[in-house]
């Protein structure tokens, strides 16, 4: 029996082309098994849904095994469909968000056998030898939803679910030379938000798993999981083993949350300030962590590499706040953007627009906070997705009447999908893009796309 991996496209006109890291953990796992699979990257190599029916149609795989977040849902029920066409008695894996968000709903409306619930790592090691060498009854393999479509009447058995990895040391990180990495270099650069006028050659790096907070919009595969990290010691041997093998020097943390406090970062900066080469990096942490007497840490962080630190506001609105269970304060943001800037290190930030108190005045109010801390935003729409509270209050009061019918036709934050507001749609959108167009001009900031991280300008070193 053998295997294939896809290596989904979400946005065929994205000009970033990142290395998918949920993806590349569960192949690092299957290799480090003793698995061997094929990988076809649609993403990498731009494959359209009708190139890949044909590529699939060359050879034949027992196991079809893919994932990706929830905005996902249309391209992952195709690329089902299209493997079902083909191979009728195949055994089909979808994992990430898309399965852990809504297993019920996606094995009930694809053609997906089985959903992989939450940390994959071991669960797809359990998967494959139980449906490769019967090493397990598959109910007994956990972390799993099994789906039936063989019958015409929709079957579905939750497993038990999988224990947390507790020391994320023990699995290592993954394998990059399982990717074309030829080709990924080519948008290293593009993938990060850099002024270095040299080559940069970027990676991503996961130091944690998870967060301690429950905003109402955010979803993500390890919800209601411990935060975990790994140790720093793991971490910047990491990032040795990058800059030594693959020539890596930037490293893009792609963490929830890398910095839960500021002692976190001190630790982390001290074992920086021990390596023997340079080497540049961004990282997220959580507004209010930093103030004015993070000053003299922060300088330090900016002298062992860092260039920026993204941590987001969401909405300035008191209200809007507490309906997103932010549990940060505008005080807070303010006092970190700006000891950021006197630092050196650039303030990055995102926010969403569209709860349903969400008004002209809030809209206005969020946009000053971003013209006095001299930011200019990630900015997109608020849009609901399976397995938050903002979704399940959409549902409740029929803003998603066909559940299907939303998910295949969601995509990019960017781009508005639902309005929960009490405002008319042209008038909410218009409103935002004149906001963001004001700032841009204001800032010397350049977008192609008022809604997406714009060009920044190089801060000044203090």
């Amino acid at each position: 029996m053998n295997i294939l991996f896809i290596n989904i496209q979400l946005r065929k006109d994205s000009i970033r082309r990142q290395l998918p890291v949920g993806l590349a953990y569960v192949m690092t796992a299957a290799n480090k098994a003793g698995f061997d699979f094929d990988l076809i990257d649609m993403d990498i190599d731009n494959i359209s849904m009708r190139s890949l029916k044909s590529r699939l149609q060359k050879k034949l795989y027992d196991i079809y095994a893919f994932g990706c977040i929830a905005t996902g849902y249309k391209q992952v029920k195709g690329i089902a469909k299209t493997i079902r066409e083909i191979h009728p008695l195949a055994k089909i894996i979808a994992g990430n968000s898309v399965a852990s968000s809504m297993s019920d709903l996606l094995l009930e409306t694809t053609e997906v056998d089985y959903a992989v619930v939450g940390e994959a790592d071991g669960t797809i090691v359990d998967l494959l030898r139980s449906l490769l060498f019967g090493s397990s009854k598959i109910e007994q393999v956990k972390g799993i939803v099994i789906g039936n479509h063989k019958e015409g009447v929709p079957y579905r058995y939750k497993t038990l679910k999988r224990k947390p990895i507790d020391n994320l040391d023990s699995i290592g990180f993954p394998k990059w030379d399982l990717f074309d990495l030829k080709k990924y270099r080519r948008y290293s650069k593009k993938n990060v938000n850099s002024f270095a006028k040299d080559e940069i050659t970027s990676f991503p790096l996961n130091s944690a798993r998870g967060c301690p907070y429950n905003c109402s919009f955010c979803y993500h595969v390890f919800k209601g999981q411990k935060y975990r990290r790994y140790s720093i010691t793991a971490v910047v041997d990491e990032i040795k083993r990058l800059h030594s093998v693959y020539g890596c020097n930037y490293i893009a943390f792609w963490d929830e949350l890398t910095f839960p406090n500021d002692l976190s970062a001190k630790n982390f900066i001290e074992e920086m300030e021990k390596l023997p080469f340079k080497i540049k990096w961004a990282a997220t942490t959580r507004s209010g962590i930093f103030n004015s007497k993070s000053l003299s840490l922060l300088k330090r962080m900016k002298t062992v590499g860092c260039e920026s630190i993204s941590f987001s506001l969401e909405n300035a609105d008191k209200r809007i706040l507490n309906q997103m269970n932010k549990s940060i304060t505008v005080k807070g943001f303010k006092a970190q953007a700006n000891v950021l800037h006197k630092a050196g290190i650039v303030p990055l930030t995102s926010i969403i627009f569209g709860y349903p108190s969400e008004s002209k005045e809030t809209i206005k109010k969020t946009i000053e906070v971003c013209r006095q801390c001299n930011i200019y935003p990630s900015t997109g729409f608020l849009l609901p997705l399976p397995g938050t509270i903002i979704y399940d209050w959409a549902k409740k009061y029929s803003y998603i009447d066909d559940e299907v019918e939303y998910l295949e036709r969601i995509g990019d934050r960017q781009d508005f999908h639902i309005n929960l507001t009490n405002m008319y749609s042209v008038e909410f959108v218009d409103i935002v893009r004149e906001e963001l167009t004001k700032l841009a001009d204001e800032q010397g900031v350049k977008v192609d796309n008022v809604f997406k991280t714009g060009t920044y300008k190089k801060p000044k070193d203090k």
